[in-house]
Formats: C-alpha cells, sequence, structure tokens
C-alpha cells in the first residue's frame, strides 16, 4: 500500500466515524509470532541409533528452494520487471517477468482451491491454418484442488492481444494440443489481474507467513454467534489491531471470511460475513 493508499485509507476510516489514533494501547504481546519461519520451513530429524535417542537438533531449516520454470525471466532492465515470490504453501519460489505476471502469480497462491503453481511450464507446439510449425508458453500453470483440473495461463496487457494474434493462438492450442498438458488453456490481462487483486493476495501470502494459531483461534470462537456481514473492526475488538489483520486475513484464505467486495483494497472497505460450514471444518 502506497502512501497515498494509506492517506485514502485514514480518510474514508474518518468519514466513517473511526480514528485509530484513537485506539488504545493493548497490554501484553503486540508483535506477530509465527507458528513456522515465514521463509523456508522447519523438517525433523531422525536419530539412526539403535536406542531411539532424540539428536540435540531435532529440526533442520530448510531453505526456499528453487522455481521449477524451465525458462527462468531474464536480467531485470529499465522498463521491465523482474522477480521471484517465495510461495509459503510449497516452499518454492515463483518467477515473473512483468506487473500483471505478479498479480497473476500472487493471486494463484494466495487462492486456498489452487495447488501446484507452476511458473514457465513447457512450451506447446501447434501447427496454424497455414502448416506452419510454432510453439507458446504459457505463464503459469496450476491445478484446482477440487477436480484437480489443469489450467495454463497466458497473461498479457489487453492492448498486446490484437497484436500477437493471441486469442487465435490460444484457440488452436485448445482445439487439440494440450493433451497430457492441461485441460485448459486461457489468457488473464490487467481487467482480471486488477491492483486490488495483488494487493490483497499479496497481504494473504503476508498473513500466511506470519500466521499464529492461537490469533486464529481467538477469532474463531467469536464468529460462532457472528451473522450477516460484519466490520471487521469491530470483530478484531480486543486484540492488538496487527494480530487481529492477521488472524482476518488468514480465515479469509481458509475460506472462513468472505469479503463483502472482492473487486476493492479489503481496508477501503472492510465488511466480511463468515461461512459456518468451513468454520466447523477448521475446528
Amino acid at each position: 500500500m502506497t502512501k497515498v493508499d494509506h492517506l485514502l485509507r485514514l480518510l474514508r476510516e474518518l468519514e466513517e466515524g473511526h480514528d485509530r489514533t484513537l485506539i488504545p494501547l493493548t497490554e501484553g504481546r503486540t508483535t506477530l509470532m509465527p507458528d513456522v519461519p515465514p521463509q523456508g520451513r522447519l523438517e525433523m530429524l531422525f536419530s539412526d541409533d539403535e536406542s531411539d535417542e532424540v539428536p540435540d537438533e531435532p529440526v533442520t531449516f530448510v531453505p526456499t528452494a528453487e522455481p521449477i520454470a524451465t525458462v527462468l525471466p531474464p536480467d531485470r532492465t529499465k522498463g521491465h520487471v523482474r522477480g521471484y515470490i517465495p510461495n509459503p504453501r510449497t516452499n518454492r519460489s515463483v518467477s515473473f517477468a512483468s506487473t500483471l505476471e505478479r498479480v497473476c502469480a500472487l493471486s494463484l497462491i494466495a487462492n486456498a482451491d489452487i495447488q501446484d503453481v507452476e511458473d514457465q511450464p513447457a512450451a506447446q507446439s501447434f501447427t496454424n491454418a497455414n502448416g506452419e510449425l510454432h510453439s507458446h508458453r504459457p505463464d503459469f500453470r496450476f491445478s484446482m484442488g477440487h477436480n484437480r483440473q489443469l489450467i495454463a495461463v497466458a497473461v498479457r496487457p489487453s492492448h498486446l492481444l490484437d497484436k500477437e494474434d493471441l486469442r487465435k493462438t490460444i484457440s488452436i492450442i485448445n482445439d487439440g494440443y494440450l493433451e497430457g498438458f492441461a485441460d485448459e488453456m486461457i489468457i488473464l490481462t490487467e481487467h482480471q489481474l486488477t491492483y486490488a487483486l495483488g494487493w490483497n493476495s499479496k497481504s494473504i501470502m503476508r498473513a500466511l507467513r506470519g500466521r499464529n494459531k492461537e490469533d486464529c483461534a481467538w477469532l474463531k470462537k467469536r464468529l460462532h454467534n457472528m451473522h450477516g456481514w460484519i466490520n471487521i473492526r469491530a470483530l478484531i475488538e480486543g486484540i492488538p489491531n496487527s494480530l487481529g489483520w492477521n488472524a482476518v486475513w488468514c480465515l479469509i484464505f481458509d475460506g472462513i471470511l468472505k469479503p463483502f467486495r472482492r473487486d476493492t483494497l479489503l481496508p477501503y472497505c472492510p465488511i466480511v460475513s463468515v461461512d459456518h460450514s468451513k468454520l466447523e471444518a477448521h475446528q
């Protein structure tokens, strides 16, 4: 969130009668205490001794693994964005080569229904109407958790679709060149990969890295008697603001909390409802 976003958020809150500067300081813990390391993961070690004695260091730290992309993004240039996003769910980095790809990667990782996010998978060959052999490399491939359907994604700005004739290319590939690779290939532009989607997704990822079971349990306990739409500020009253918001983002990832509007930054419209079926499933 930029300085301008922070200012707009403050003005919106003041218009709603909420002044964050008047929030009293809460005694006790006010810093995030993640259950697991923010980066990498801890892995248990087992002793080879027949006595089954526990070793002096029962766990070891496993750093974030390299991307599995077939082609890594080139070095950053003056007019382009390049980078890597650590996926806290798989402990593996995901590469991106543009701001749109970055938003796409964030939104895929932050969606609990999406599994196995793969960046820059293998290129798919196809023959055009003139019998010429071409190839196209999608930017991402992922599987849906509920039915394991494989989806390949081509990320492009909308003004380049006609220039690259990408719609026709994807149509040809979908007509018979995806066997063994994916069930469908789709195109995502800035109309789907919005700034709000990227910001909310990044907030979810940050919350997952700082997840605390006690904070989430405290919030879930309050949700049992909650019905209808609820203001987040009222929902997390009684717990430090940072801890409460982190728990809210984690429960949004779990599907327990449903934002009123997903097309805007959550702090601009801090209204959520409770999915009680998901709440019971996570008890």
